[in-house]
Formats: structure tokens, C-alpha cells, sequence
């Protein structure tokens, strides 16, 4: 595995030499930093809010509410490494975030649309499920065409960009909940924000060394 790796990093140096400056000002790099952009700012809001919100469609205790947080990070842990795993198989990597961002959205919606207390949890669910699934082929795509200090300086600008989804993500659904009486506004526009970032992702596969292998790929396997 190590000579492997050694060769492939030996590989993407020769064939992609870009400097720090290059990497820093690389739109693709930036393009990368709005695509977390968009889904931290979800994330982040279902993890500052995600147990109240539970609490209050279960009316129960702390307990309750922690062992079904647990319970879903179980499954995000799962879902997390099947979609990594997938991913290397295919060779595949935006599509792999693209779908996973879209469930993100499709659980934010269905939260707040359901009046039936279980089915807006289970949807409430699918909100870590997709953001996380999507970590592993995420954040190895600078890899493909960044090695070296370089990588590092792009990966820290892609970071550095999605953090204000740390910020901006709590802050909407706090504002918003206080205007409207209810998350359920907010979540829509958190799903919508997860759901244009995986059109997003979607418009990577048109950058070649990004695309991988192709959608048949993808569905056979």
C-alpha cells in the first residue's frame, strides 16, 4: 500500500505542479470552499439544534433525546464509510458528494413539512446521514490535483470558507425560528442551500481529472 501511495503522490506532483499561490487563487479550489459552504451551513444548524428539535417532537426526556442522537450517528457512521468505500471502488468522486448533499436536503424538508412526529425525525436523520457520507470523496478531490504545501494551503482555504457556515448555519434557523414560531422555515432554506450545493457538485464531473469513472459505472457497481 505505502509504495502505492507513494507513486500516486509521486504521479499528481509531475502531472499537476501547482504552487501555494497557484493553489490559493485555483478556482476549483474555490469552487470546492462554496460547495462546504453550502452544506456546513446545514450541518452546522442541525448540530446546535438537532436536540431540540428532536425534544420537542417527542416530548420526552434528555435521555431519550441523547439515545436517539446516538442511534443516528451510528447509521452516519455506517453511511459515512459505505459511500467512502463506494467511492474508491468506482473511482468516483463528485457524484458521491452530489447525492449524499441532496439526501442532506431532502431530510431538512421533509423535518419540516411532516406533522407526523416519527417521520420528521427519521428525516431530521438523513441530514448528518448525507453530510457526512459525503466527507471521504469530498475532501479527496484537492488530492487528485494538489500535493505538498499546496494541498495543505488549499484544503485550508476550502476550510476556511465553509467555516462561516459555522456562523451562518445556527444563526438563520435562530433568527428565522424567532420571527416565524417555528424551525420549519429554516430548515427549508438550510435544505435548499445542501440541495444547490449537490448541483454543484454535480457540475464537477465536467472537470476531467474530478469525473472518474462515468454515471454506468456508478450504477453497476
Amino acid at each position: 500500500m505505502l509504495p502505492n501511495w507513494a507513486a500516486e503522490r509521486s504521479s499528481r506532483s509531475t502531472t499537476h505542479p501547482i504552487g501555494i499561490v497557484a493553489a490559493l487563487i485555483n478556482p476549483t479550489i474555490w469552487y470546492l470552499g462554496i460547495i462546504f459552504l453550502l452544506a456546513a451551513i446545514g450541518f452546522y444548524g442541525y448540530s446546535f439544534w438537532a436536540p431540540l428539535v428532536i425534544k420537542s417532537l417527542t416530548r420526552s426526556s434528555d435521555l431519550l433525546v441523547g439515545m436517539i442522537l446516538g442511534a443516528i450517528s451510528a447509521l452516519t457512521i455506517t453511511c459515512m464509510l459505505l459511500n467512502s468505500a463506494h467511492s474508491d471502488r468506482t473511482d468516483e468522486r463528485p457524484l458521491h458528494v452530489a447525492v449524499p448533499l441532496f439526501i442532506t436536503g431532502a431530510g431538512f424538508f421533509g423535518c419540516a413539512l411532516l406533522s407526523n412526529p416519527v417521520l420528521a425525525i427519521l428525516s431530521l436523520a438523513l441530514v448528518p446521514v448525507g453530510h457526512c457520507a459525503a466527507y471521504g470523496p469530498f475532501w479527496s478531490m484537492p488530492a487528485r490535483f494538489l500535493t505538498g504545501a499546496s494541498a495543505a494551503a488549499g484544503i485550508a482555504l476550502v476550510v476556511t470558507i465553509a467555516n462561516v457556515g459555522g456562523f451562518l448555519g445556527p444563526t438563520m434557523i435562530g433568527v428565522i425560528e424567532d420571527r416565524a414560531g417555528t424551525p420549519g422555515p429554516a430548515f427549508m432554506l438550510l435544505g435548499a442551500c445542501a440541495m444547490i450545493g449537490a448541483l454543484l457538485a454535480l457540475q464537477l464531473r465536467r472537470v476531467a481529472f474530478l469525473r472518474g469513472a462515468g454515471p454506468a459505472n456508478w450504477l453497476k457497481s
